[in-house]
């Protein structure tokens, strides 16, 4: 049964932020003079741009506040290198590309689990081949050990392949790809067996996920900036985590020699 979040008064960011803007007489007035100085239409860029930046935090604030959850205030923005909240994060979404930037994160608990949420982006290339890749995550804590593993979705935007990739049955292997350290293989599969590969393509699960100290992570591609999409993709990853809570939190494993068990 889907969980159910309460509503922020923020509902939608694009369509707040017009409601903002368009009641604006400064938004309006550069607009007919770019009929004589084109560069002046920058000036509703930028109102657009910082009213929407805004609104989008409102939207995260209010959604954790409304539902008893903590939020942490924006970082500021790092122009380079990645902000001071990846630090301490060991996921390997969060080494990839460079400006790495975590913002608008909530952290509380859902049916006794302790989780955290935070909007997450990289940027791929520079100048006209740059590319900037959004995710929101939800991050779930369990009591039980893993190593490393990474389970991507082959129709994500962004693909890893790292450590050693374990062969999948046919039927799962156009859509899954899954990956753990070397002599580690047994335990990602003693995860993600088949009943498990089944029930995410019977619910169309779109997304990457990751086991790394102790948390599951999910990554849901692209940038979510309305609650109804925030709702769809909170629960399908609280369907993953009912799922597989119950044997994580059981699950221990012993390393192997002086082999590590980490990606």
């Amino acid at each position: 049964m889907p969980y159910t979040f309460l509503k922020p008064k923020t509902t939608n960011v694009l369509a707040d932020t017009w409601n903002i803007v368009k009641n604006k007489w400064y938004f309006w007035l550069p607009i007919p003079l770019t009929y004589f100085f084109y560069p002046l239409i920058a000036i509703s860029i930028i109102i657009f741009a910082m009213t929407y930046s805004q609104v989008r935090e409102s939207f995260w604030k209010e959604f954790a506040q409304i539902n008893g959850w903590q939020y942490q205030e924006n970082a500021e923005t790092q122009f380079f290198g990645s902000s001071p909240l990846l630090e301490t994060e060991q996921g390997l979404m969060f080494k990839e590309g460079h400006g790495r930037n975590v913002a608008n994160q909530i952290n509380g608990m859902i049916d006794n689990r302790l989780f955290r949420l935070f909007n997450y982006q990289f940027t791929i290339g520079s100048g006209k081949s740059r590319t900037i890749y959004h995710y929101t995550v939800f991050a779930f804590k369990f009591i039980g050990s893993c190593p490393h593993i990474y389970l991507n979705n082959r129709s994500n935007s962004w693909s890893l392949e790292i450590g050693e990739k374990i062969p999948l049955p046919k039927e799962f292997e156009d859509k899954f790809s899954l990956m753990a350290p070397k002599e580690y293989e047994i335990e990602a599969l003693e995860i993600f067996t088949p009943d498990i590969l089944v029930k995410l393509l019977e619910s169309d699960f779109p997304y990457d996920v990751e086991f790394v100290n102790q948390e599951i992570i999910v990554f849901a591609d692209g940038q979510i900036n309305d609650f109804p999409s925030l709702e769809k993709s909170f629960n399908q990853a609280l369907v993953l985590n009912d799922l597989l809570a119950s044997k994580l939190d059981k699950f221990k494993f012993e390393k192997i020699g002086d082999r590590t068990a980490s990606l």
